[in-house]
């Protein structure tokens, strides 16, 4: 079985004239293919009083089935970016399209559950969505709608040494996933094990690059525990999106962590700034002028009868429309390098072939870490 993952989509309008390099046929070239939705499919415009909003027509979800996408995960910082209303319209425009979803709902219970979708070759895949990047009232709750909340506790930490010779520097986040959201997620993964041959988690999580002082990147300090934790708990791959650039990968024992999806197709003119938002100035239009947002690569999961899943990138660029081609020879090269390097910080044994084929070198399976109490959260590195 295949299954064919890609990272954050704002698909607006038809694509423009394909060209031979297309990225579009990739979406094809699995039993089943996920994308992370980014943008509320609603025809209303009623944008919440936050930094960014998006919005794309309803239509959108018979362009998504054309294209050849089966399921989105709808857990994401932008589902309620027009309220609940926007969040339901768009989950009633993708059933009407035939387009599977998983991460929103009417109630907690629905947005946990996600979706067992049963494939071509006769494998049985669960998808479940979570979001650790939650706007205010976007999680669902039992009385009310939104996306399915896996929330994160922080702290700042300063040293007043270093600040008296380093002025100016930010303080070290220290971040851990909250112990009860943590422990209802992997009763979720547990019982979607149970239901199905293969679980696939999408997580959106992590810090856009625009956000993230150097010396606290890649990953946010809650990630790597709660990842494992997932595997641990029956995930067979943990498929993380919202940094909108390419992360490490990483085997966990027998399943998969890939930290960040990147962009996969991104009609950045649906992105808008509401007037009545007022906040501090991070700059985060650097986000549309780097190349790390325009560098991407598409997922291809191979999950053998027996035995951990197999991995693959195929790298792609995003052109000045967002939409994406599969990368130029000297381009590609350039991602395969950013993957293997960036996953070597966490795993030296990672390697990329030219072929995108992504190995891991023989290490002991170990159990995971211990899981710290709710209030204890982890000191700095």
């Amino acid at each position: 079985m295949k299954i064919v993952l890609v990272g954050d989509t704002v698909l607006a309008r038809e694509p423009a004239q394909r060209r031979h390099d297309s990225a579009f046929p990739l979406l094809r070239s699995g039993d089943l293919t996920i994308a992370n939705l980014e943008a509320p499919l609603v025809d209303t415009d009623r944008p919440a009083e936050k930094e960014m909003t998006i919005r794309v027509p309803t239509a959108t979800a018979w362009a998504l089935r054309d294209l050849g996408v089966d399921v989105v995960s709808l857990a994401t910082n932008h589902a309620l970016d027009h309220g609940a209303e926007a969040l339901l319209s768009t989950m009633r425009a993708l059933d009407d399209a035939g387009v599977r979803h998983a991460g929103g709902g009417r109630t907690l219970a629905e947005a946990d559950a996600g979706v067992v979708v049963d494939t071509a070759t006769g494998g049985r895949v669960a998808v479940l969505s979570f979001c650790a990047t939650l706007p205010p009232g976007a999680g669902a709750t039992p009385a009310r709608p939104g996306i399915a909340p896996l929330r994160v506790d922080q702290s700042f930490a300063l040293d007043g040494t270093l600040l008296q010779e380093q002025p100016g520097t930010p303080p070290f986040v220290r971040s851990a996933a909250h112990e009860a959201d943590v422990v209802r997620v992997e009763e979720r993964v547990r019982a979607a094990s149970a239901e199905a041959d293969r679980v696939v988690v999408c997580l959106h999580w992590g810090v856009p690059f625009a956000y993230l002082p150097p010396n606290q990147g890649p990953l946010a300090q809650y990630q790597q525990d709660l990842g494992r934790r997932l595997v641990d708990a029956g995930a067979d791959v943990v498929a993380g999106t919202h940094p909108h650039c390419l992360h490490p990968v990483e085997r966990w024992n027998d399943g998969l962590i890939l930290y960040s999806l990147g962009n996969f197709l991104f009609h950045t003119g649906e992105v808008r700034r509401p007037d009545t938002y007022f906040g501090l100035p991070y700059r985060a239009s650097r986000l549309f002028e780097g190349t790390p947002w325009f560098d991407s690569a598409v997922f291809v999961v191979e999950m053998p009868v027996q035995g951990p899943p197999r991995l693959r990138i195929t790298p792609i660029t995003l052109d000045d429309l967002g939409e994406p081609h599969v990368a130029d020879p000297e381009t590609a090269a350039r991602i395969r390098a950013l993957v293997e390097g960036s996953s070597r910080e966490l795993d030296p044994s990672v390697g990329v072939d030219p072929d995108g084929a992504i190995h891991f070198g023989l290490r002991s399976t170990v159990s995971r870490s211990p899981r710290p109490a709710v209030d204890d959260l982890p000191t700095a590195p």
